[in-house]
């Protein structure tokens, strides 16, 4: 049984300092990484996230599990937000006079902008996406994670076609009802506005 109390009602130390160091790093706009279930990291849902740039390549991250997974980076410019919840969920059973696991959660109640992201994620789905200028592409690279990218909106770059014009617009990706697993976010500019930090302790763990 899940016992949840605000942020400012407080719980154990412990527990308050490692929201609060999520609070300030992600309000600081510098990056948030964290590892989760599965392959590790938190996760992130929204209900629609549109961004004027788009560029996803593979790469590498960092999970719970592992100092090196595969991942999928994804980049983007002008991005907003509308109906975030980020969610991290771990076990407490290290930390003095606890048990069982703690879920941290950032919400957002207004349409959340940011300016760039850097992004590493394991997994996404959404209901519905749309691109505009998509561009998927393989290509003779050295480096891996220029050997496949897609890009979309104003930073793509397709080539010309006998009876194709392909031209990249904004927003060049809407996703709706998303839920991304991400090991690692970064934002250079980001406001959340409406913003609520909240702790959900459940002592029996997966009782």
């Amino acid at each position: 049984m899940y016992e949840t109390k605000r942020l400012v009602a407080g719980t154990g130390i412990s527990i308050l300092a490692v929201a609060i160091v999520g609070l300030i790093i992600l309000s600081s706009a510098t990056a948030y990484a964290a590892p989760l279930a599965g392959a590790g990291g938190f996760t992130v849902e929204a209900d629609e996230i549109r961004s004027d740039e788009f560029l996803l390549y593979p790469g590498v991250g960092e999970s719970d599990n592992a100092e090196a997974t595969p991942a999928l980076i994804v980049e983007q410019r002008d991005v907003e937000i509308d109906g975030l919840r980020l969610t991290r969920e771990q076990s407490v059973d290290e930390l003095p006079g606890l048990s069982g696991t703690m879920e941290i959660s950032f919400t957002a109640d207004e349409t959340v902008e940011a300016d760039q992201q850097y992004i590493k994620m394991t997994g996404l789905d959404a209901e519905e996406a749309s691109f505009n200028g998509q561009v998927i592409k393989t290509q003779y690279h050295d480096d891996p994670n220029r050997q496949f990218q897609q890009a979309a909106g104003e930073n793509a770059d397709p080539e010309d076609g006998f009876i194709t014009d392909i031209e990249g617009e904004s927003p060049g990706t809407v996703q709706k009802d998303a839920e991304i697993d991400m090991l690692y976010l970064a934002s250079n500019e980001i406001t959340l506005p409406g913003l609520s930090v909240d702790l959900n302790y459940n002592p029996d763990g997966d009782k």
